[in-house]
């Protein structure tokens, strides 16, 4: 392994520097990141599956009163963290804790009491409203990806991989407007936050900018897979991606170039095998395009990482 310690060490770096160089220390970081995620969402499943098992003992008050309190609780640290002016890695996921707590204790409310009745719906934009006040409160991506989550499912645009295939055209266009709702948000956030506030505006950007552009990428998908309007749907998802491919060259982001890749290659796949209607050569097609769309993907990853040097 090429060590460049001893020249290092010459030209005086820093015992922190020539540490990194020797590997004698290094960033765990993205690790407790994971775990600490991961552990705040097994915890919040397994309240819920806990509690749940054993609702006729307890009861639906007794139940929802417990989990808001275990919510307090959750909140109740994260503020006391915020005044005393420490933080840590295990406080963003305690507050995360926190508002999956709160979001399922709403759910568990309305469907046990029904306070919203045939309006039920919009305890989802309840939920946006609170976990955007705390976003803004705590400086806290977490919560805004939380808020921006409910908003969708607000509009009617369900969280799951299938819901592409089997959703309808009407579905689609919600989440087009959806997320233009998202961009609108966020010039809104951009215009009225200067850079100097708490937390600055361009902490929320990119946050803003990956749902918009998935929400509107899932949503023309959505077009793609009905038959009446997959040539237009098509037409829709190569034009977004290739703006947010664009775009994520220009803010050197290689996430945005690469899942809008695979947005417009799965319509391009799916158009094609449409248009052909011939099972033996619609499997020719689809290996054929599947290998092309690979070296595609590996020519896209090596144009952006010389377009970064």
């Amino acid at each position: 392994m090429l060590d460049l310690s001893a020249e290092m060490e010459r030209l005086g770096a820093t015992p922190a520097a020539l540490a990194r160089e020797r590997r004698e220390v290094f960033s765990i970081f993205p690790e407790l990141r994971a775990m600490s995620w991961g552990g705040a969402t097994l915890i919040a499943t397994g309240a819920g599956v806990l509690l749940s098992r054993n609702l006729d003992r307890i009861g639906p008050f007794a139940l929802a009163t417990a989990v808001l309190v275990a919510a307090a609780a959750a909140y109740g640290y994260a503020i006391w963290r915020k005044r005393s002016a420490r933080t840590s890695l295990v406080d963003e996921y305690i507050l995360l804790l926190g508002a999956l707590l709160l979001s399922a204790d709403l759910g568990y409310i309305e469907a046990q009491f029904h306070l919203l009745d045939h309006g039920w719906p919009r305890h989802l934009l309840v939920l946006t409203v609170i976990h955007a006040a705390g976003a803004y409160y705590f400086g806290s991506r977490t919560l805004l990806a939380l808020s921006l989550m409910a908003l969708t499912a607000w509009m009617g645009i369900e969280r799951r991989v299938d819901a592409v295939f089997d959703s309808g055209t009407e579905t689609g266009i919600r989440a087009m407007v959806t997320a233009a709702m998202i961009l609108l948000w966020r010039a809104a956030d951009s215009r009225w936050r200067g850079a100097r506030a708490t937390p600055p505006a361009h902490s929320f950007q990119r946050v803003f900018e990956h749902a918009a552009a998935n929400v509107a990428l899932a949503g023309a998908m959505m077009l793609v897979f009905q038959n009446g309007t997959r040539f237009i749907g098509t037409v829709i998802v190569l034009a977004f991606a290739a703006f947010t491919m664009r775009y994520g060259f220009k803010v050197r982001v290689e996430s945005f170039v690469i899942y809008a890749y695979a947005y417009a290659a799965l319509a391009v796949l799916v158009l094609g095998a449409d248009l052909i209607r011939v099972d033996e050569l619609i499997m020719l097609f689809l290996i054929v395009a599947s290998i092309a769309a690979i070296a595609g993907l590996f020519f896209l990853h090596s144009e952006f990482r010389r377009r970064k040097a």
